[in-house]
């Protein structure tokens, strides 16, 4: 009895150690998406007129820089953007400028209420507190594809233009 007593309690132990161990293996964080050179944005609200109001924090600006100057240049080219919830749970997007006349976002993040999925749009429109793409064929022809800051936005291209 004291057997299978003792095989119980090590079953329990290793499961609940496997399973830790998963659990950090698959958890993709902020600073894995800045090591993949992706756009990250952390959301610190989960209502969403919080967030499209600045309830969100921005990281890693520099790869939409570099981005947007293959658009210029009318150089193919890709962004990656992973917002991570509030729980930190991260979604990644991808926006895919193929030719001038062409862009593919890919949204798989429903957090700004933006419609998911492939979208194929005409062009991309930058300022200093978003990302966004216009001419998209669906239900909506402008997206937004990544909030920040007037301030985040300068540290970022400061930091770029250093890089250049």
């Amino acid at each position: 009895m004291k057997k299978w007593g003792a095989l119980f309690i090590l079953g329990v132990l290793l499961t609940g150690c496997s399973e830790k161990e998963a659990e950090k293996e698959s958890k993709f964080t902020v600073k894995d998406a800045i090591k993949k050179n992706h756009v990250v944005i952390q959301n610190l609200s989960e209502k969403e007129i919080e967030l499209m109001t600045g309830a969100t924090k921005t990281e890693h600006l520099v790869p939409m820089f570099a981005f947007l100057d293959d658009v210029k240049a009318e150089k193919e080219s890709k962004l990656q953007i992973t917002v991570f919830s509030k729980k930190g749970e991260p979604t990644t997007s991808e926006l895919h400028y193929v030719n001038k006349d062409k862009t593919i976002f890919k949204n798989n993040n429903k957090t700004f209420g933006m419609p998911t999925g492939e979208i194929e749009c005409s062009y991309i429109l930058d300022s200093n507190q978003n990302l966004m793409v216009d001419g998209c064929k669906g239900e909506v022809s402008t997206l937004l594809v990544a909030p920040f800051g007037p301030r985040d936005f300068n540290l970022a291209k400061a930091d770029y233009k250093s890089k250049e």
